[in-house]
């Protein structure tokens, strides 16, 4: 019994540290982002999802970085890299988070970045996906508050694209503002909650 105790104890202290390192890194990672060392947070949570293995969330925010990086890029080469690796990241998400919606939000938004940086080559193709995603999930979540916000974004630019008034999603924005007031908060630490601070600039399509 005194044996079991002291493994117990022992695995205990491991699992806690283990955490503790987690937690730290992906604080360090963040502020890396926040100071505008985009590259160096990407190479941090790919090692944290390294060390962790059965996490989506490192992958997912490696992922994210790439894409929101790609929008203010102009050279092709680079975007179409960080696009492909941002993939790369979500393929090994998914495989740790099935039916997960803020992974397919993600995934929308890739695909957007993909319209907007050669809508010739893939607006086509790529339009057709960026619905299909945001429409799976807001099945899975119908509250969330990035699903409803960034699918109005992208039905407003839409509607610009074909002439149409973009202030009829106007309504959808006022929903998301109230889902990011009343989010869940997850046990899960660093689990999504971002996108409140874009709500100001997508409502300037209602003016």
């Amino acid at each position: 019994m005194k044996t079991f105790i002291i493994i117990l104890t022992l695995l205990t202290g491991v699992a806690v540290n283990s955490q503790a390192s987690y937690e730290k890194g992906m604080t360090k990672a963040f502020e890396l982002w926040e100071n505008k060392n985009p590259d160096q947070a990407i190479n941090l949570f790919e090692r944290i999802a390294q060390a962790e293995q059965e996490n989506w969330l490192p992958f997912y925010y490696a992922a994210q970085i790439h894409i929101f990086t790609s929008f203010g890029i102009k050279d092709a080469n680079e975007i179409e890299s960080r696009l492909k690796k941002a993939q790369d990241f979500l393929n090994e998400a998914r495989t740790f988070s099935k039916d997960n919606a803020e992974i397919l939000i993600m995934e929308a938004m890739l695909n957007t970045a993909y319209v907007v940086y050669n809508p010739s080559v893939y607006g086509m193709t790529h339009s057709a996906k960026v619905e299909e995603l945001y429409q799976k999930a807001k099945v899975l979540e119908p509250e969330n508050p990035r699903a409803m916000l960034y699918h109005a974004e992208w039905k407003m630019g839409g509607a610009k694209f074909w002439g149409k008034d973009p202030k009829a999603f106007c309504p959808e924005i006022e929903k998301a503002i109230l889902y990011f007031e009343k989010e869940a908060n997850h046990d899960e630490p660093f689990y999504p909650k971002w996108g409140m601070n874009q709500v100001e600039r997508v409502q300037q399509n209602c003016k």
